[in-house]
């Protein structure tokens, strides 16, 4: 039986759709204390999936849940997606059927196990603003292509590994939205410092070295008055990372931000560009 409201509809919504989305474990309890915030909460347990090892195994129950829901339901429930384990026992064709069902994405995330070819129009209906992927395995053995449709609303693009990244940096200025680019440690920075020259509109370029290269990241170091855009910076569980700044908690998008902020604003010497 519903239990009778204490406040005003509209307030006591915005009370468990915020203790929701701050304390994302609350959701499963806050959905049995009535039928109405059941309706109001049950979509925020689908805004961020993060499938990996420990929960791959939910993927297929997950499929069914969603089918079953209403298209519009889960057009407006599930936002952000990250298939994050090659070693998952979720299948690639598992990852596209969820990505499928997922049509109101504005942020997706695949490891090499889960990108090939066939996600291409998949995301093309889509309007993803935020990307995380391998652009060789995306297109496999056709050749790269940014001027792609699935590109057109993508303003952060985390783009994986090495291979054929070089080829396709001066096409970056053919993607319209974009206003933040992170690619790995093993490229030119003179091509990435060019690249900040011709994309204007880039507000930041971030270069990541994993943890593990801890002393060649402090070796890349050396004082220089680079473009205030150009930062880079370590990191250690990429995904947990991904799935942080899914939720709205600080991520290497918004520490960039605020690095180059502080930057321009004199707090941090004009010869240093990376992040502690």
């Amino acid at each position: 039986m519903d239990s009778e409201p204490l406040f005003p509809p509209e307030i006591e919504r915005e009370i468990f759709e915020t203790t929701a989305l701050v304390h994302s474990g609350t959701i499963f309890a806050l959905l049995r204390v009535a039928r109405r915030v059941l309706i109001w909460i049950e979509p925020l347990l689908y805004r961020v999936i993060r499938v990996g090892h420990e929960n791959s195994s939910m993927v297929r129950a997950l499929v069914d849940a969603l089918a079953s829901k209403p298209p519009e339901f889960v057009h407006h429930a599930v936002r952000h997606l990250g298939l994050d384990s090659i070693y998952s026992p979720c299948t690639a064709s598992e990852g596209r059927q969820l990505l499928a069902l997922c049509k109101g994405l504005v942020n997706f995330g695949s490891t090499n196990g889960f990108t090939d070819p066939l996600l291409l129009p998949l995301l093309a209906e889509m309007h993803v603003q935020r990307l995380a992927l391998n652009l060789v395995d995306l297109f496999g053995a056709t050749p790269i292509d940014l001027a792609h449709p699935l590109f057109r609303s993508v303003t952060h693009f985390d783009i994986f590994g090495f291979d054929g990244i070089v080829e396709v940096l001066p096409d970056v200025p053919l993607l319209p939205a974009l206003t933040h680019l992170c690619v790995n440690s093993h490229i030119s920075r003179q091509m990435l410092l060019n690249v900040l020259v011709d994309c204007p509109r880039l507000r930041l370029l971030l270069v990541q070295w994993h943890s593990q290269e801890r002393d060649s990241y402090d070796l890349a170091r050396a004082h220089h008055e680079y473009d205030a855009r150009f930062v880079i910076g370590l990191y250690g569980d990429y995904w947990a990372e991904w799935e942080a700044g899914a939720r709205g908690l600080p991520d290497q998008w918004t520490q960039g931000d605020d690095f180059i902020a502080r930057k321009r604003n004199g707090e941090i010497e004009a010869t240093r560009y990376w992040l502690e």
